[in-house]
């Protein structure tokens, strides 16, 4: 999913095209809740899904992900490492694993690696901004009983992920730094400029354990280099090529990584008409 953030003067600033017209929502977009929920009705829980939409659009940033309810389908599970990450925590045979979902958004991916068995003493959600983890909250309808800690903060901030920053040191879960098994980032790294991807990587790095994983999906192309602003308006960002992407991750210090092309179809702010974009799935481990 996409890292939510943008300046509260900016809020409501649509960034893909908005439409008060929701696409028809199918079996596929409604599975993961209905799961969620223990099989809840699922004329009323397309209701409540179309309710908190026309919430998000109103008080939040319109990325894309909200505006074509990408949000309802968990990625991480689609992610051709995730076997790995259930198999590893299967075999720790009660021994505490952490596992960081960055960029959480919504927190479907963090409530799909619940349903897969991980404790949320065994999950940390890191963002920019809470406001779209508490809608989660409302949209999966359990603000009563969701209580995995989140992190708000930026990978890109080299002081962020430090020994002295007082919200990893002195939060209940202790030094994050270094703790990770795994570190999952969906959506991110396109969003970013150049200097802030390699900024974001080295981040990942530091919070990972040896032998830890940082693995995800980001929008891609065969040539590297600059695509649109980023949100802040402050830089362009940059696309990686499957073989930049891990030449960075080799660069700063992970010990193998996989970086994959997939297809895909995406809305760009400049374009009238989808055009076919690269996807790059990718899993580094240091």
């Amino acid at each position: 999913m996409s890292v939510t953030t943008e300046p509260a003067g900016n809020a409501n600033r649509p960034h893909y095209p908005v439409t008060d017209e929701p696409r028809q929502l199918d079996d596929e977009d409604m599975a993961f809740i209905v799961e969620y929920t223990n099989g809840g009705q699922v004329a009323a829980l397309r209701e409540h899904v179309l309710r908190v939409w026309q919430r998000a659009k109103q008080e939040l940033w319109v990325y894309k992900c909200i505006q074509q309810f990408m949000f309802l389908i968990p990625k991480i599970s689609r992610h051709p490492f995730y076997p790995k990450v259930l198999a590893a925590h299967q075999e720790s045979q009660g021994q505490h694993m952490l596992h960081l979902d960055v960029g959480a958004c919504l927190g479907q991916d963090t409530r799909r690696l619940m349903t897969d068995g991980w404790g949320q003493n065994q999950i940390v959600a890191l963002d920019l901004v809470a406001d779209y983890w508490k809608l989660g909250k409302v949209l999966f309808l359990d603000e009563d009983k969701m209580h995995v800690h989140l992190i708000v903060g930026s990978l890109t901030d080299e002081g962020f992920v430090s020994a002295d920053n007082c919200y990893l040191r002195n939060s209940q879960l202790g030094n994050l730094i270094g703790a990770a098994d795994f570190l999952w980032a969906a959506a991110v790294l396109h969003i970013l400029s150049k200097a802030d991807c390699e900024k974001f990587v080295t981040s990942a790095r530091l919070l990972l354990k040896p032998g830890g994983t940082f693995y995800g999906w980001t929008v891609g192309n065969r040539e590297a280099g600059d695509w649109h602003t980023t949100p802040d308006g402050k830089a362009k960002r940059y696309l990686h090529s499957a073989e930049s992407l891990h030449a960075l991750f080799m660069q700063l210090g992970f010990r193998k990584a996989t970086v994959e092309y997939t297809s895909g179809t995406m809305w760009t702010p400049d374009d009238s008409e989808e055009r076919k974009i690269e996807h790059l799935c990718f899993s580094a481990t240091k």
